[in-house]
Formats: structure tokens, sequence, C-alpha cells
């Protein structure tokens, strides 16, 4: 059964409230985003026995709601619900100090929205050579609200990959660098590089300064007393993001972990553990869906506590939309020992080592030909391919050095031989016996299906928190960290939280069917989320 099943999509309900009482609600979830008490409570003990901020559905759902925003730049709920000092990062392009109500900030949100799709051909060319050395598409929103207990709630949204083919760039950017994914490295030093110029005026007004910049209230948050707090939210590439930023404001600014907190869906791993003592130490929660490859992708562990989520069938019928034409089921079933193949980063990193000497074997300049000239499912990779021309095998070693180079950097030796030939037996029927069209749908869609942040996440975050299993990384003396796990309902083990935080998560859910269409949630985002 669809979480949004009940709404009346479709048709008018005559109960329903005007537009101007919920236009301060969030479009996926229906949440109030002025009911920030749940961001900046005390610290509490998780599972593990860790002190960390507390969890909670209303927590979940503002950020679930930030992190969308980083995609849609949509600001007018936040605005009516008080938020302010809007700031607009889209790669090296700044908007910032944003009132949203006035012309000329109108002006800059319709630039900023415009930048995310860069349709003009001499500028998709300018921002794919910016990134032959270095990764500068990070894409992020920031705005401050005050709170009821007197402080300051400065959230900061980071987009997931875009739809741009050099969105994509430093996600491959898989060699570490100084222990962390070096592309999510190198997409957050872009942000930090403008913590000086994202300003917030009104802010400043308010506290009789004359002028607030992002680099200020970071510093003042070194401290116990600070008048400022900070909320972020990511999803995928964004959460991975996120992470190493909370690395760099906890070692490098000296921020204190008690004035932080954030959220990720999605998260790609981002830390080798080489300069991370203690992984579970971070204030950050990160929702996982198990059938989602993307969390498994980028180093060796994350930095938080992580919540992961089981999806039975009934989940995968309601929220993946995938074809269920028999074809199409028969050809996921042939390719499903893939996924189950990419337990972590070195796991992935081989599979793709497989994948494509297989593929250059198999399918050759022919099959790269058709590569070329096919469409597929995310236009980034159409264009990108596009753009590799007659030199696509070239592309493709490359890529294959990328992927052995990446794999000694985490693991300090050369692929197993035996393993990698073993995963090509494996792997060479299926491409033999495949067009490659259909071999890159396939896989397409194995990987967007249970990834998308306004499908099954938005449902996990709704519906399924009864059900996620938290865990954290720890660091072993030799070999890969490892995963341990806790019970979550397990009343041993959070005391202080499990009755209140489920029984809160019942009733709102209640609440919400009760209202029988009356509080309408933004189905129409959901069904546009790009990701």
């Amino acid at each position: 059964m669809s979480l949004f099943s009940w709404l009346p999509f479709g048709k008018k309900n005559e109960d329903e409230p005007a537009a101007e009482a919920i236009k301060d609600r969030g479009a996926l979830t229906g949440c109030d985003l002025s009911d920030t008490a749940w961001l900046t409570r005390p610290f509490a003990r998780d599972p593990f026995y860790r002190l960390r901020p507390p969890f909670s559905p209303e927590a979940a759902q503002l950020s679930l709601e930030l992190a969308n925003t980083a995609y849609t730049l949509d600001l007018d709920a936040w605005k009516t619900a008080g938020w302010n000092d809007f700031s607009i990062l889209i790669d090296d392009s700044l908007q910032s100090g944003m009132d949203h109500d006035g012309m000329r900030s109108r002006f800059k949100l319709l630039r900023a929205k415009a930048a995310l799709k860069e349709y003009n051909p001499i500028s998709q060319l300018a921002g794919a050579l910016r990134q032959r050395e270095r990764s500068d598409t990070i894409k992020a929103v920031c705005m401050m609200r005050p709170t009821p207990d007197g402080l300051w709630l400065l959230a900061i949204g980071f987009m997931g990959t875009g739809g741009r083919f050099y969105d994509w760039f430093s996600n491959f950017r898989f060699t570490p660098e100084e222990g962390f994914h070096r592309g999510f490295s190198q997409l957050c030093e872009s942000f930090e590089l403008n913590a000086e110029e994202i300003v917030f005026p009104a802010t400043a007004e308010a506290l009789g300064l004359e002028k607030l910049t992002l680099g200020e209230v970071f510093s003042e948050m070194r401290s116990l007393s600070s008048r400022f707090r900070l909320w972020m939210a990511g999803h995928s590439q964004g959460g991975a993001v996120m992470q190493v930023l909370t690395h760099r404001l906890m070692n490098t600014w000296g921020v204190l972990a008690q004035n932080m907190v954030g959220y990720g869906f999605a998260s790609p791993t981002v830390a080798t553990g080489r300069f991370v003592y203690d992984p579970a130490a971070y204030p950050l929660y990160h929702f996982i869906n198990s059938d989602d490859a993307v969390p498994r992708m980028g180093a060796l562990l994350h930095l938080g506590l992580c919540l992961e989520y089981q999806p039975d069938d009934d989940f995968r019928s309601a929220y993946y939309e995938l074809s269920m034409q028999q074809e199409d089921v028969e050809l996921r079933k042939a390719f499903q020992f893939v996924e189950e193949s990419m337990q972590d980063m070195p796991s992935v990193l081989m599979l793709m080592n497989a994948m494509l000497e297989v593929l250059a074997e198999e399918k050759g300049a022919e099959g790269m030909n058709e590569l070329l000239t096919s469409r597929w499912a995310i236009p980034a990779v159409d264009k990108m391919l596009w753009r590799a021309g007659d030199r696509a095998l070239d592309a493709l070693d490359h890529l294959l050095g990328n992927v052995q180079d990446a794999y000694l950097a985490l693991m300090g030796r050369t692929m197993d031989a035996g393993e990698l030939s073993a995963l090509c037996r494996r792997i060479r029927p299926l491409v033999q016996q495949t067009p490659v069209r259909r071999l890159m749908e396939v896989i397409s869609a194995l990987g967007a299906a249970p990834h998308r942040l306004g499908g099954p996440y938005a449902a996990i975050v709704m519906s399924g928190l009864e059900q996620l299993r938290p865990f954290v990384w720890i660091k072993v003396s030799a070999g890969l960290p490892v995963r341990r796990y806790a019970s979550w309902t397990d009343a041993a083990a959070w005391p202080e939280l499990r009755t209140p935080v489920f029984a809160r998560a019942k009733h709102q859910k209640a609440v919400l069917r009760s209202a029988k269409g009356k509080l309408r949630v933004g189905y129409s985002a959901h069904r546009r989320n790009p990701d």
C-alpha cells in the first residue's frame, strides 16, 4: 500500500484547507517547517551508550525536506515558516544574503535554478574543463532562523549529483586524499572557500552586528555558549559532503559536536579511517536502504550512526517503480548477483574492473559505438558518453586505470587475480547475451530504483522507523572497518528514547490518516524529484 494512497489526489476535497494554511509545510512529508525544537535538544545516549543529538521522527522529516529543497530550491514554504538569509551556492556562483521576497532576490533564485540545468553548450564545455583537475560542482542552500530557546539555527542542505554530465566527475575521483574520498573532499573545499562570502544580513541586524558571515558563525560555534546551532542534511553525494564538512568543522575549525546535528539519506562512505580516530563520534545520522548500492560506495566507512532499513517485496513494489514486463523482470534477476556482490567499496571496485574488462573484450569498438549512439535513463550519462566521441575505448581504459589505482590506495595491494577472473567468468555470459543498451538499462534501473529521495527514503522516514537497524563503524587493527549493529527497539539499549519516539511516530501517522486529505503532502514534488 502506497504511503500516499489515502490522499484524494485528482479530486477536490471540500474540507481541504486553503493554500495559505499549509504553505509553511514540507513538500514531501507535510511537516511544520517552523517546528525546529527537535534539532537543538541536548545530547542523549544512543543504542551504543554514546552521547549524540537525540533522534526523533520530527527531526528526520525536517531533514528530508531540507535535503529535498537542495534539489528544488523552492524556498517559499521556508520563508513563510520564519526562515530568512537565504544563500544558494551552485558551482563557483554564489547568491547570498537573499531576503527571498525582493525582485532582486527572485532574480538570483531564477539564476541559481537555471545553473542546475546548464543548457548552453559553451557553458557546459567551460564547466567540464573546470573539472579536469578538481571538482567544484558543489550545490548547497543555506538559511537561518531564530529558535524558541533564544538560539539561531543555521540550516545547510547539500544537493546530490545533478543532471549535468560533469556533475558526475567528482563521484569517480575514488583515490583517497588525506584519508577521504578525493572528489567529495574537493566539493567540501569548494563550499568552505565561500565561508566569508556567505552572509546573514537579517540575523546580523537582529543581533546588532554590522555583518555576519558563515565563517564567523563557525568560529563562534567553538564555544558551548555559542548563540548558533548548525543543522545539515543531504542526499547521496550531498550526504557525503555533509560528512566531510563535519569532520573539518570538528578538526580544523574547532567547532564543538554539541553545536551540530546532521541527517543524511543514501549517504556514501567517505573515509578510510586513517585520519578518523572514532567514526561513531560524529553528530550525524544516515538513513540507508539496504537495497541501495550508493551507501556501499565512496571509501570504507561513514561518519556518525547509520540507520539501515531492509525492505520487503511489498515495499519494493510500492516505491521502486520498476518495469514489470516479463522480459525486464527476468533480466533484472539475471543481474541480481551484481548488486549482491557490491558489499563495500573494495568489492564495488573489483566488480567495476571486471565489468569494464569484459565490456571492452566482448563489445569492443562496435559496442562502444552503440553506447555512444544510445540514450540512457540518466541524461548525464548520455552527455558524458556522447562527448567521448570515437575515444570511448580510451575513456574506458582511463576509467579502468582509475579503478585499479583507487583499489590499491584503499587496500594497499592490487586486486586478487583469482577473484577478478572468477567475476569476469560470471559476468561474461550476461554481457555476451545482452545488447549494450539493455545491459546499461538494467544496471541503471537496479541502481536508481532504491535510491530516490522522494520515493523509498521518504517512505522509510514516514512509515519505516520501527524497522531501522542502527550500526556504527568500528576500526580494527588489521583489515577493513566492520559494522557493529544494535537493536533499535531494545529498551535496554535506548531506554530514554524508545517509548516517546515511537509513540510520537505512531500518533503522528494516526493524525495524518485521520485528516483524510485535509493536509496535502506534495505528491507532485515526490514524483518529480531528480534522484
